[in-house]
């Protein structure tokens, strides 16, 4: 009996030993995804802590359920409102590395653009596995939003979102091939007044602009962000100007009024200047199909 008690004994202690190194090798257990950039990333195969290093991204974690598991922003991330709240690991050029390491995430998404190779060498040294997204069209923003869903467990949710999404481009999609092209507003977008900055080729704006009916004077430009010239816009004479607002007390009027003395460009004497939210527009994220809709109101009046 007494020999009995031992071997019970000493296969509980196997068996507790046996449990407690399953988990460790459970909590250790990856899956390999490949990100938008190309590079192969051993991710956890249940992600706890996430760590956003974009605006853009931030919006795109929360759109597909997230919430909770988002430790640290940038200081830039500020929609959705519970986006304020999380930790803030730094600028987008210039995050804090030692901040992100003292949260402990088992994933970061990030972007190429406020990217440097040094950074993610610091970071890939840490061992904490780095996903790139880099949505360039409206497209890509739904396949950016569909990867994030599969390598984080909310693939379902994930699909159920985009699905969304998808039909509110397809809508406005629809209504835009029924319009010829000859009947399209010519547009021009104001980024930056000084010097003055527009979107060109290969600039997702660029892609919403064509998306939701219009045509971008700036579209033969020779770069994505091209310094435009008065005089030139005078001489392709857009139909519509938007504008970002540079500063809180922007608006549609100050913007006119601004405008006002180029009596000769279609837009300002049918008084068609409008000031837009940029994060609506320049934040390549899901709420880029509110920008989608407010520019088809914008160029159509629906």
């Amino acid at each position: 009996m007494k020999r009995f008690h031992i071997v019970f004994a000493l296969m509980i202690c196997f068996s507790l030993v046996f449990y407690a190194c399953a988990k460790k090798i459970e909590k250790k257990e990856t899956v390999l995804f490949t990100d938008f950039m190309g590079r192969q990333v051993s991710i956890p195969k249940k992600v706890d802590r996430i760590v956003s290093m974009a605006p853009n991204v931030t919006e795109m974690l929360f759109a597909i359920g997230l919430d909770n598991e988002i430790v640290g922003v940038t200081e830039f991330c500020n929609y959705p409102e519970s986006a304020k709240s999380k930790a803030k690991i730094g600028g987008y050029y210039n995050p804090n590395i030692e901040v992100i390491l003292s949260l402990k995430p088992d994933l970061i998404v990030a972007t190429p653009d406020g990217y440097s190779k040094e950074r993610i060498e610091k970071l890939d040294k840490s061992g904490i596995p780095i996903f790139i997204v880099n949505p360039q069209k409206i497209d890509d923003v739904l396949e950016s939003m569909l990867a994030l869903g599969k390598i984080t467990g909310k693939e379902e949710y994930s699909k159920q979102v985009v699905d969304g999404l998808r039909n509110r481009a397809k809508i406005i999609r629809d209504k835009v091939s029924q319009i010829p092209i000859n009947k399209r507003p010519k547009v021009f977008y104001e980024i930056g007044q000084n010097p003055l900055v527009t979107v060109g080729p290969g600039n997702f704006v660029n892609d919403l602009i064509k998306t939701a009916g219009g045509i971008n004077i700036a579209e033969d430009a020779p770069n994505s962000w091209p310094i435009y010239s008065v005089e030139a816009i005078i001489t392709k004479n857009p139909d519509i100007i938007l504008t970002a607002p540079s500063t809180m007390t922007s608006s549609d009027k100050n913007d006119t009024e601004r405008w006002s003395k180029y009596r000769t460009i279609s837009a300002v004497i049918n008084n068609r200047i409008y000031t837009i939210d940029p994060d609506i527009l320049l934040r390549s994220g899901p709420r880029i199909f509110d920008g989608l809709e407010r520019l088809y109101s914008i160029f159509y009046g629906q």
